[in-house]
């Protein structure tokens, strides 16, 4: 198999988005590997790396991206194995001498892990083999979400074992990345040494494609993501029972997708694309006019940041780390256990135009210098990460 972001490398160089002139950082003598155990596109970090590979490929010497693709390709896996509750996510085992022959064609100075599991262990046996700098990359609160769906005392033993995991990474890699102050908090104490907050890369897609502006009524509204009970579905579909003047379009896969499925079929509101590739995502997006996001916890939330990137409407619960960002917060509509999603959709349907507008406008506005943060963030962290530090 072809390294799986070979095929995204012509696309990168003809339509990565310019950054600002004060980001001059140039590494043409890094070769960053990006190796992930999720697959590519199917959920938040499966979008995340290459949404950044667009933006930094022009700005190092290499960078390519090696993980599982939504079809298993055999010459790379060995097997895989479907995750507990979620028979759309699997957990693959690659092949580590085809995994290391790519690797070494790229010759990699820096690795990046942002998940856990084979490719990840295998990356990192690669790293320390080689002697190449790694850095950690932390997008999931597995302690929370352990204690949402499990008892204290099974989660309990499984978040020790998770913490031990993780003091053993950290010890092992030059920088940890994360996705929030929490989660930096969580890292140092942890032992990780070098821990950086990292903004979330835009498709580019988002960003230069024109932005058709919501005109008249706003009646629709549009879900994103797995279709699994920690994102909010039924809060979903009971809004879309409680609003029969909102049309609901829900885009997705997961383990409640018959559910959904069989809801739409009853709803006349509702209607079930399954799952959609970026740029009919995209596409989806601009057709509505307010995003749902509520989530009982999302690290970040990119789909909301894709929204606001298109001038959209967002509504995301207290758990979504995106509303935790100044310069994105002061636009998104915040549910809680006060405000519903329902009575939330119901404020943003009765306000008028100008003020909808005003509430969202500094958060469309913030999106393209959020974006260069990202890119920003990220050059700087390789380049610390792969400085050589001075002796105590």
């Amino acid at each position: 198999m072809k390294i799986i972001m070979d095929q995204f490398n012509t696309h990168y160089q003809k339509t990565a988005f310019p950054l600002t002139q004060t980001e001059t950082t140039q590494r043409s003598d890094l070769r960053l590997a990006i190796v992930s155990d999720a697959i590519l596109g199917r959920n938040g970090v499966g979008t995340y790396y290459p949404d950044l590979l667009t933006q930094i490929q022009t700005r190092v010497g290499a960078a390519k991206l090696f993980s599982p693709s939504v079809k298993p390709d055999r010459t790379l896996e060995s097997f895989a194995l479907p995750l507990p509750g979620d028979k759309t996510q699997r957990l693959a085992w690659p092949k580590k001498r085809e995994l290391f022959a790519q690797l070494d064609a790229l010759d990699p100075t820096l690795i990046v892990i942002p998940s856990l599991g084979m490719f990840s262990f295998f990356a990192l046996r690669y790293a320390r083999k080689n002697a190449i700098p790694l850095i950690i990359v932390n997008h999931t609160d597995f302690d929370h979400l352990l204690s949402l769906y499990w008892p204290n005392w099974l989660s309990r033993p499984f978040r020790k074992t998770l913490a031990t995991i993780n003091r053993w990474l950290y010890n092992k890699a030059v920088g940890v990345g994360v996705m929030n102050a929490k989660e930096e908090q969580k890292a140092r104490q942890d032992g990780a040494c070098l821990v950086q907050i990292m903004a979330t890369p835009l498709d580019t897609d988002f960003l230069t494609h024109p932005i058709r502006p919501i005109e008249g009524a706003i009646n629709r509204a549009i879900f994103i993501g797995r279709l699994a009970p920690e994102k909010g579905i039924h809060e979903i579909l009971n809004a879309a029972h409680s609003l029969p003047k909102i049309h609901f379009t829900i885009i997705g896969d997961g383990p409640l997708r018959e559910e959904v499925q069989n809801t739409a079929k009853t709803c006349q509101n509702i209607s079930y694309l399954g799952w959609l590739p970026r740029k009919r995502v995209r596409e989806e997006i601009d057709a509505a006019h307010i995003l749902l996001l509520p989530s009982a916890y999302e690290t970040f939330g990119t789909v909301a940041l894709e929204a606001l990137a298109r001038e959209r409407f967002v509504i995301v619960s207290e758990g979504c780390g995106i509303s935790k960002w100044p310069s994105l917060a002061n636009g998104i509509f915040i549910t809680s256990q006060e405000v519903s999603l329902t009575k939330a959709i119901s404020s943003i349907t009765r306000q008028s135009l100008d003020n909808r507008n005003n509430h969202a406008q500094q958060s469309w506005r913030a999106v393209r210098e959020f974006n260069e943060k990202a890119i920003s963030d990220w050059l700087d962290f390789f380049d610390k990460a792969t400085t050589p530090r001075k002796p105590n």
